[in-house]
């Protein structure tokens, strides 16, 4: 995908003003990463560590918002679906280039939303888990109605994404996971690189907080092929 690029004040009608000035000053419209976390989400003190590793992308030069699917709330997974479509979509009027990135269960939500929307520059999965639900005890699934729902339906819309959108996604999962099986966090046609990293949630917080330039060349790779 090439990158947006302006020739002229008037191109930038529209913008915010933020989106307008990056513009200006880089000829290139920003970048936005929408990170989607997993079961964890309704655990404030989790929440609050992964929102402080996003903050240190900023230097990087990419822009972070974390949606919350709230896996253990009474909402169906094609309303959170719909509600992070909106979000993308308000994102990319403002004239950002979005990005998602989703870590556990909330990689089959970026996942998903990537199928609904290829105007998302590239897709970041860590550690996720959005195949085979019945590797997952019935407790956990009945308690997260959204994720078990999601395990149903990105299978099947994984079926649409072909090699050049497959392309662009990077997968990132530790060398030994304990919770999702390993053979769960690789998708066919992606790019799938092992960290040198034991566990689930140590995964996570390792690729937040030390694989952010890797993933923001990826990102600005899949905006140039």
């Amino acid at each position: 995908m090439s990158e947006q690029t302006t020739s002229g004040d008037d191109d930038l009608a529209g913008l915010d003003d933020a989106a307008r000035r990056a513009i200006t000053r880089t000829g290139k419209a920003p970048i936005r990463v929408i990170f989607v976390p997993g079961l964890g989400d309704r655990l404030p003190p989790l929440v609050h560590l992964q929102r402080e590793a996003l903050r240190t992308w900023r230097a990087l030069g990419v822009r972070t918002t974390m949606f919350r699917v709230r896996w253990s709330s009474d909402a169906s997974f094609q309303d959170r679906l719909d509600r992070l479509d909106e979000m993308i979509e308000r994102y990319e009027q403002r004239g950002e280039r979005v990005a998602l990135m989703g870590a556990s269960a909330g990689a089959g939500a970026v996942l998903a939303a990537y199928a609904r929307r290829r105007s998302v520059v590239a897709v970041i999965i860590i550690a996720g888990k959005f195949l085979e639900p019945e590797d997952i005890i019935k407790p956990v699934l009945v308690r997260n109605a959204p994720f078990a729902q999601s395990l149903s339906t990105v299978p099947k819309l994984l079926e649409e994404l072909g090699p050049d959108d497959r392309a662009k996604i990077l997968s990132l999962r530790s060398a030994r996971d304990g919770v999702v099986d390993d053979e769960d966090t690789l998708l066919e046609g992606a790019v799938n690189e092992t960290m040198r990293v034991v566990g689930h949630v140590i995964a996570i917080g390792y690729a937040l907080m030390f694989r952010a330039r890797r993933v923001v060349r990826f990102l600005r790779e899949a905006m140039t092929d």
